[in-house]
C-alpha cells in the first residue's frame, strides 16, 4: 500500500483513485466512531459522507506536521457536532439490542452467554451516562487509541484538558461499575 503522504499529494494533484484509497483506509474506523456517537445507521452514513466531502474539499489545508488520522478525526468530530446542532439531535443512547447481537455466541455455555450479555449491556449503559465530552474523550482514548495530545487537537482543547476529561470519565465509570457490584479497573 502507498503511504498516506503520497496518497494526499496525489489527490491534491487530481488523482481521484488516491482519494478513494484514503477513503477506503478510513471509512471503517470513522463509521464505527460516528456510530458510537449517533447510534443511528442513517445518521452515521450521512455524517460519514459529509466528512469525506469536507476532507476532499479541505485536503489542501492539511498540515503534514500532524498525523493525518488526527486531522480527519477532528473533521469527523466537528461534523458530528454540526449534525447534532443542525438536526437538533442529541448523542443517542446505544441500542443495547444491536450491540448485544454483536457479541459472539457461546454455544457451549448458555448461562455464561446470558451473564456476558447482561454485563455488556450494563457497561454500555454506564458509558452512555457520561457527559458528551467525557464520552468522546474516553472513546478516542480507549477505543481509538489516540494520545492525549491528539485527543486535545481533535476536540479543540488542551492536552491537559483532554487528559482530565478521560480521567474524569474513568473515575465516573469505575465508581458506577463498583456501585453495580463489579470492580471497575480501567488502565
Amino acid at each position: 500500500m502507498v503511504d498516506e503522504s503520497t496518497l494526499i499529494s496525489n489527490t491534491l494533484n487530481g488523482d481521484i483513485q488516491s482519494f478513494a484509497l484514503l477513503v477506503q483506509a478510513y471509512q471503517g474506523q470513522l463509521y464505527n466512531f460516528i456510530y458510537k456517537m449517533t447510534k443511528s445507521k442513517e445518521d452515521t452514513e450521512d455524517i460519514l459522507q459529509d466528512v469525506f466531502v469536507k476532507v476532499y474539499n479541505n485536503l489542501y489545508k492539511y498540515n503534514n506536521n500532524y498525523r493525518f488520522s488526527t486531522w480527519i478525526y477532528t473533521i469527523t468530530l466537528n461534523t458530528i457536532k454540526s449534525a447534532f446542532k443542525k438536526r437538533k439531535l442529541r448523542p443517542a443512547s446505544h441500542s443495547i439490542d444491536n450491540l448485544i447481537d454483536e457479541i459472539p455466541s457461546l454455544e457451549d455455555s448458555p448461562e455464561l452467554l446470558i451473564e456476558v450479555k447482561e454485563y455488556y449491556k450494563e457497561i454500555i449503559e454506564v458509558i452512555d451516562s457520561l457527559k458528551e465530552k467525557q464520552k468522546t474523550a474516553f472513546i478516542l482514548r480507549y477505543l481509538k487509541d489516540f494520545s492525549y495530545k491528539e485527543i486535545g487537537k481533535i476536540m479543540g482543547i488542551s492536552q491537559e484538558a483532554a487528559k482530565m476529561k478521560v480521567h474524569r470519565a474513568k473515575s465516573i465509570l469505575a465508581q458506577k461499575i463498583t456501585n453495580m457490584g463489579r470492580k471497575g479497573d480501567f488502565k
